[in-house]
């Protein structure tokens, strides 16, 4: 569990600090204003930043497995990425947040959307990072397996003491 929460959050830390490098080139690169659909550079960098926030769900699954050698912690992993990364996001954002609240909504209202909206971002960190742990289970699992091996060949090879 303790290596779950070590991944999850160096995980979610180094990819808050790609994905504000990544905003940073966008605004330098690209112009700083509002999100246009229809400059390809803005979305190929949108597309960029998306993919590796999903690929940092996988590694920290992949490295809580490896070192558990449980998959299942592999999905607590990408959770705690997801909450790392969502905190720091929310606490500081490189080029200000886009509001993604309903527009028109009750407080009451707003609530549940933003738990729904949590709730299924923690599912899919979640899955996204078992899947990252299964091969990492696996291959630490592989890897204690060949430790065991060498060092039941060395201790056969050891000369008798009598």
């Amino acid at each position: 569990m303790l290596s779950a929460a070590k991944w999850g959050a160096l995980v979610g830390v180094a990819i808050y600090l790609v994905s504000q490098v990544i905003t940073f080139v966008d605004q330098v690169a690209l112009g700083a204003g509002p999100a246009d659909l229809n400059h390809p550079g803005k979305i190929t960098l949108g597309c960029l930043e998306l993919l590796l926030i999903a690929f940092a769900f996988s590694a920290s699954g992949f490295y809580t497995g490896r070192e558990t050698r449980v998959a299942g912690y592999g999905a607590i992993a990408g959770m705690v990425t997801f909450v790392v990364y969502g905190a720091l996001i929310s606490i500081y954002s490189f080029g200000g947040r886009i509001h993604l609240g309903a527009d028109g909504a009750t407080l009451g209202e707003q609530i549940v959307i933003e738990l729904i909206v949590v709730i299924l971002y923690l599912i899919i960190s979640a899955l996204i990072g078992w899947l990252g742990g299964r091969p990492g289970a696996a291959q630490g699992r592989a890897r204690a397996n060949r430790l065991a091996a060498a060092q039941a060949q060395a201790h056969d090879q050891e000369p008798a003491n009598k």
